[in-house]
This record gives structure tokens, sequence and C-alpha cells, in this order.
């Protein structure tokens, strides 16, 4: 019985077409504008060219459906989603100087895609719980994608002590290459964040286990692929949950913090101490964190192309157009990109969302235990790919990052709106009562 019921939950909450669009989206993920002339080839170049057009495809569809939605919600912005539109429009504007504009427009068209899908999934009512389940959804393929890449490299992932360079040692998959080692500790990385709340939170000896086992294996892939954004971001965001987990919890993540400080890392034996180093370092030793492969280089490059274009930018891609090489960081890819309106549209949006995070944690709101562990959840999502937007693009552009990170700002943003809501009715009602109860004291003979 509980397995149908399961079941006829998941038809009835999955089986539509805003999932058949959201899904479409991370179908065409590690493909471009260059498949799209092989839809006639056959096989899997046709295949490929429609992952590559669903982006257009899903700014159609989803449009008709806004369009003729008579629902209430369906223009109802969130303030992290309307700054991110800002950035999006700033991109393909920017990119009308651009020949072949298409070529660089492809990729402005392909992020709008994204918020489009996002406004889809809260057209209809209940848009909280719609976000809740968008979110969900997007964990499970997340995983799902995760399982199939281990699954493809599974004859050569352990070939050598480390997952770094991966990519040379995998041949394609799906007609494109295999994700790199920073991709592959990134899919990581989103078990790892749920799996750590639920370990604070899950009650029972089985779900908990579940926690701790998907927990130690999703750090153990981070801190094999040697991915130092991840491997940092991911740290960091650990802290950051504990802080808001309880209080046993920030008691042990200060306690942490305190006893680095104070020199309790000389408890540590030297030989782990030099281990831990070189393996989160690659052998690079502090000099190599400090420069990031280079980043330092292509970071002052950036900044020299900023500066000779700063407002209307250089239209999406522009790290591969002008620097020759990736970004590597949100900001500066953003500015890059969309110029100093968009780069504002893109930072506002985050920034935005992290407002509303403190805001509900400080705010004293009542919150359900389901509500909280979500809250944490989407906001360990948030931290993890913030930290992680200083040495990589992250969600600056149509990508695996902007796909789990958007839904969770949504989230987040979408649940302040909701708790004001229901904190000026509660107020209302007070009101109200008061009033009520004064005049029925009033009208009271002898009262007056």
């Amino acid at each position: 019985m509980k397995k149908q019921n399961l079941l006829m939950a998941i038809r009835e909450d999955y089986v539509k077409l805003p999932v058949f669009l959201w899904l479409a989206l991370w179908a065409a993920i590690n493909t471009g504008h260059w498949n799209l002339s092989g839809w006639a080839d056959g096989g899997l170049a046709t295949v490929n060219a429609l992952r590559a057009g669903a982006p257009m495809g899903v700014i159609l569809v989803g449009g008709l459906i806004l369009l003729s939605s008579r629902s209430p919600y369906r223009g109802r912005l969130t303030l992290p989603e309307a700054l991110f539109w800002l950035y999006g429009l700033a991109m393909l504007v920017a990119s009308f100087q651009v020949t072949p504009w298409f070529n660089t427009a492809y990729w402005g068209f392909s992020f709008i895609a994204v918020l489009v899908g996002v406004r889809v999934f809260l057209s209809g009512d209940e848009p909280l719980r719609q976000i809740t389940r968008l979110n969900y959804l997007t964990w499970a393929v997340a995983a799902v994608v995760l399982l199939l890449l281990l699954f493809f490299a599974r004859d050569v992932l352990f070939e050598d002590e480390s997952g770094y360079g991966l990519v040379n040692r995998t041949g394609d998959v799906a007609g494109g290459a295999m994700s790199r080692a920073t991709g592959m500790a990134r899919f990581a990385a989103i078990p790892a964040v749920l799996a750590f709340v639920m370990f604070w939170r899950v009650r029972g000896l089985v779900s908990w286990s579940i926690a701790v086992a998907v927990f130690a294996g999703s750090v153990s892939l981070v801190w094999f692929m040697q991915s130092r954004g991840a491997l940092f971001s991911l740290a960091g965001t650990l802290v950051f949950i504990m802080l808001f987990m309880g209080k046993v919890p920030r008691v042990i993540a200060v306690g942490l913090f305190i006893l680095g400080l104070s020199g309790g890392i000389d408890l540590i034996p030297e030989e782990t101490q030099t281990y831990i180093v070189e393996h989160a370092t690659r052998g690079t030793g502090v000099e190599g964190f400090e420069s990031m492969s280079g980043r330092d280089r292509i970071f002052r490059m950036a900044w020299q192309n900023i500066q000779e274009q700063p407002l209307l930018g250089y239209g999406p891609q522009a790290d591969r157009r002008i620097l020759g090489e990736n970004g590597q960081n949100g900001l500066l890819y953003a500015w890059l990109s969309g110029g100093a309106l968009g780069m504002l549209g893109y930072v506002g949006g985050m920034l935005a969302s992290w407002w509303y995070f403190l805001k509900i944690i400080f705010g004293k709101y009542p919150l359900p235990s389901r509500e909280r562990d979500m809250l944490i959840m989407t906001g360990g999502i948030l931290a993890f790919l913030t930290l992680r937007s200083y040495p990589e693009n992250t969600a600056a552009l149509f990508s695996v990052d902007l796909l789990v990170q958007l839904p969770a700002m949504v989230y987040i943003a979408m649940l302040y709106r909701y708790l004001q809501v229901a904190r000026r009715n509660k107020r209302r009602r007070e009101k109200i009562r008061r009033a009520g109860t004064r005049n029925r004291f009033q009208a009271e003979p002898g009262t007056t």
C-alpha cells in the first residue's frame, strides 16, 4: 500500500510538462551551438543536436505556458530571479556586437532558458511546494548524473592515486568529453552537503546510517578528485552548516575554529599534516595555492579587458573569445560577459538570496522542522557554490552549477515571502482580535 501511494505521489508531482522541460535543460549540458548543424546526420549527431536545441525549446514552450497561464503567481518574480534576468538580458544585448551573433547569443538564450524553466515550475498553485519539488528533482538528477559518470569512468577511475586528470584517461561520453575532476567533485559535493544536514537531523539507526554512508562516500570522492576549489569550498560549507544545526554542532564548529587558531593543528602528526597539505594542493604547497594554477594571471587579464569595455561587456563566453581560456571566477566572468549592469544583476541576485537566508535565520520566524531542514540544505548548496565561484565561473553561465544554484536561491526567497505574509496575517488577526475585545468591553454596562 505504501509503495502504491509513493508511486502515485511521484506520478502526480513529477510526471508533468514542467519536469520534462527541466530535464531537457539538464540534457543540454555538455553540448553547444556547434551540435545544431548535425540534426539531419542521424544517430548520435541528431541526438546531440536535439540536446543542444533544448534551451530554445524550453524558452518557446515555457513562454507559451506562462503566457497562457491564469495563475496569479506566473509573473511574481522573486528578487534573485529578477536580478538574474537582468544579468541574462545584459549578456544577450552584449552579444549583438559579436559576429557571428548566434554563436554567442546561444549561451545567453541558454541562461535565460533556465530562468524560464524555474518560472514555469512556479506558475501553478502553491509556489513554495513547487520550488521544493524542483530542488528535490535537481538533487536527484545530480545524483544520477554522478552515478553515470562513475560508471563510464569505472575502468580508469582508480588507475592513479588521484582522480585529477580523469578527463585525459577517459574516452568521450555521448560524443562529448568526460567531466573534469572539478566537475566530478562538484557533483559529489551536492549529496555530501545534503547528507551532512540529515546526519544531524534524522532519527532512527537506519536513516542515520544511510546519511553517514552517503556523506562518507561523497566526501571521499571529493578528496580523491583533488579539486582544490571543491575541497576548500566543501570544508567551509560543512562548518557553515554546523553553525545553524543546533547547539551541539555549533559548539563543535566554534571549538574546531578556536583550536585551529590556537595551534591545535600541532596535535596532528607531522606526517599526516604533510600528506593533507600535499594532497589538497596537488603537491604545489602554499605557493601553488596562492597562484591557484595560474588563476592570478587569468584574473589580471580579465580585469584589463573589463577596464577597456566596463559598461557593455563582450557577451556570453567572453572569456573563451577574449582571454582564450576559462575565466575561472564568477564575478569577473559576469562583468566580462554582461558589463557592469549584468555583473550587478549576477552579484545582486546572490546577495539577495543571502540576505533572505539571514533574515529567516535571525528573524525569529516559526519554522517547522521540515522547512528548517530544507532551508539549511539550500543554504548549504548556496554556500558551497558561492565559495566555489571564486576559483570557478559556476552559475554565471549556463551550467550544472546554475541548474543547482538557482532553485536553491529561489526557494530561500520564496520561503521568506511566505513567512512575511504569514507574519503580517498573524499581526492583522491579533489587531482585529484586540479591537473586538475592546469593543465588547466598552459595550458592557458600567464600563464606560
